[in-house]
């Protein structure tokens, strides 16, 4: 509990986060925007599928994630903080569930600002288009058409959740760079490169498509809806939760095996 304490102390002061939760809300916004034109016709199928998608969440939780990951946790190794809390009888493990907690909050913090516009405008009047296949988008073209009910509140709520933990999941290799790499910089290009080539890959061909198919990467956002299935939702949950675990223990091995200096 202290390492955690003094983590979220340490992040609560830094400006860091704030500065990628704001450029998150920001990106929220213009792809809310983009859908919103797109379904009344101001703006064209192209032009938001091509580079206005890179504001999707999709995209950004990769961006801002990988440099969360490296810039608020990472450079606790160039700071001597993790070696500090080693020598004060502080376990690996304790340190790793520790790095993890914050990471699992920063994450949030993320995703947070697609929450915010989803539940602003999903009961409103305004059209939207879900002009790529995002968690955000198919909230919004769907429930822009149903009226409020506790029931539809509730899955909003829980795609939104599903969605946020399939993003955690597929970040969670930021972890295993981080106490492989232990430089920020390094930390922040290899999930980022790995993020942009593990996503793309799972439609290269069948075969790769079937493997991709047991790992987040794989999982398709088309079927994130309110509408999901409860085996879509079971299989996504465990699929991500095996994939976090993988990780967990890929880097607790490698941090055991790691003289920190």
């Amino acid at each position: 509990m202290q390492l955690l304490k003094a983590d979220f102390f340490k992040l609560s002061k830094s400006i860091s986060p704030w500065v990628l939760f704001m450029l998150a809300m920001v990106s929220a916004i213009i792809f809310a925007a983009c859908s919103h034109y797109v379904a009344t016709g101001r703006l064209s199928l192209e032009t938001a599928s091509g580079s206005l998608s890179l504001f999707s969440e999709t995209q950004m939780m990769a961006l801002l994630g990988s440099i969360a990951a490296g810039i608020c946790l990472t450079t606790d190794f160039e700071n001597k903080i993790i070696e500090n809390a080693i020598s004060g009888g502080h376990s690996r493990n304790a340190i790793m569930m520790n790095k993890m907690i914050s990471f699992f909050m920063l994450m949030a913090l993320l995703y947070l600002p697609y929450v915010i516009i989803t539940m602003i405008f999903a009961f409103s009047n305004t059209a939207f288009s879900g002009f790529i296949p995002t968690p955000t988008l198919n909230i919004l073209s769907e429930a822009a058409t149903r009226e409020f009910t506790a029931g539809l509140f509730g899955n909003i709520l829980l795609t939104s959740s599903v969605s946020l933990l399939l993003f955690i999941s597929q970040l969670m290799i930021s972890i295993f760079y981080m106490f492989l790499l232990k430089k920020a910089v390094l930390v922040i290009a290899a999930t980022y490169i790995t993020s942009l080539i593990l996503g793309p890959i799972s439609s290269l061909n069948e075969t790769v498509h079937s493997i991709m198919a047991y790992t987040p990467y794989g999982i398709d956002l088309s079927e994130l809806t309110i509408a999901m299935s409860g085996a879509f939702i079971a299989k996504s949950i465990l699929i991500c939760l095996l994939f976090i675990l993988l990780f967990y223990l890929a880097s607790f091995l490698v941090f055991r095996k790691t003289e920190v200096k």
